[in-house]
């Protein structure tokens, strides 16, 4: 995965935090020199350090940031969290009051940190697993209530700290919200659904025409990022657009919270009169159901959305959701044609309607929601 430290296409910093003694300087020396020091010192400020890794067709050099964990340089290190774009917030699995405080740990980041920051949480020594104090699914349910990443790796014996460093790297470069819009996409398009799909990096578009009261439709199905990096991108995209699906899984309700944010940067973007469907995506996971069905209903109704669940996988309510949300937009459209209203928003009148509709996804504040790896 190394690369000349001279050649790379993006700089991204990423800090490690956490109380002193759970290995934090010990991970950064593996991962950017693979050395371990059983003799490692307590970190004074701020220590860093670099490494350059292939991430996809990427080259990314890596800034890796040791913050000092003892209370009383918490004033200096507090700076650094700065244009983190990435944290790893470490704790030591045979310490259950380093991870009792992760929650502190947290709020400090978020206060210092930029809103997209993607974080990830570290169980660290686990090559000491017959002195854990802390469960594995302990930490991966905390970390998936508070929409983080995360892994149990060993600075010791190198268990996943390649893994863990390379993951954060992808999921800020890539961003990997997972809620299923380019499935959804792909199914509508060319009725297709792939397993290993990528995240979408900026924009992706396809068509379809459909028929709608005996005329042809057009449909351009814009598939916006949805990592809060891409934000500046594709808010671009919804200008134009006469229709959104608002996507999230059922299965993880972070997904679903944040759609009032959503909403707000439509309603900051697109036209007034755009035409909204909140969408449930992934009902073919019913069993892992985290958003309740009247819920989501109930949020789409106070909100004046029209509302459906899909699942993109066996192709449930695919086509009723976007035929629902084309065939609204055209009747819309056909309406300020019959009255006599401007209808410029909605794009130049043809035989067939040029109609871009946006499936936008939900993500926490990292992104994809959580896994362990």
């Amino acid at each position: 995965m190394g690369s000349a430290e001279e050649d790379y296409n993006f700089v991204f910093k990423v800090v490690l935090i956490g109380e002193s003694g759970v290995g934090k300087t010990n991970l950064l020396s593996r991962f950017t020199r693979n050395e371990f020091n059983h003799d490692s010192r307590t970190t004074i400020g701020v220590e860093f350090s670099t490494r350059t890794i292939l991430v996809g067709d990427a080259v990314v050099k890596a800034q890796i940031w040791d913050t000092a964990g003892l209370e009383r340089y918490r004033a200096i290190t507090s700076a650094y969290y700065r244009g983190a774009v990435g944290a790893l917030v470490v704790f030591d699995i045979t310490k259950h009051q380093t991870y009792d405080v992760v929650d502190r740990w947290l709020k400090e980041l978020y206060d210092h940190a930029e809103a997209s920051i993607v974080v990830m949480l570290v169980g660290n020594k686990t090559d000491l697993a017959q002195a854990r104090e802390v469960p594995m699914e302990e930490a991966k349910m905390f970390a998936d209530n508070k929409g983080l990443l995360f892994v149990e790796t060993s600075a010791l014996d190198s268990t996943n700290v390649e893994q863990a460093f390379e993951t954060i790297l992808k999921v800020v470069l890539i961003g990997d919200s997972g809620v299923g819009k380019s499935n959804l996409l792909s199914r509508f398009t060319r009725n297709e659904f792939n397993l290993e799909s990528k995240s979408t990096i900026g924009v992706e578009f396809a068509t379809r025409s459909i028929q709608v009261d005996n005329k042809t439709v057009k449909a351009q199905i814009w598939d916006t990022a949805g990592q809060e990096r891409y934000r500046a991108i594709t808010s671009a995209y919804y200008r134009g657009a006469v229709g959104a699906l608002l996507v999230y899984d059922i299965a993880k309700y972070l997904t679903y919270e944040n759609a009032e944010r959503w909403l707000k940067e439509l309603q900051d973007h697109a036209d007034a009169n755009i035409v909204i469907m909140l969408v449930g995506n992934k009902s073919d996971l019913r069993h892992l159901r985290a958003v309740p069905t009247d819920e989501a209903r109930s949020f789409a109704e106070k909100n004046g959305l029209s509302f459906l669940e899909t699942s993109a996988l066996d192709s449930t309510n695919v086509e009723m959701a976007f035929h629902n949300i084309l065939s609204e937009i055209y009747r819309i459209v056909s309406q300020r044609q019959i009255t006599g209203q401007p209808e410029s928003e909605f794009g130049p009148s043809t035989t067939i309607e040029p109609i871009r509709v946006l499936p936008t996804q939900q993500e926490g504040r990292q992104t994809p929601c959580c896994q362990n790896i």
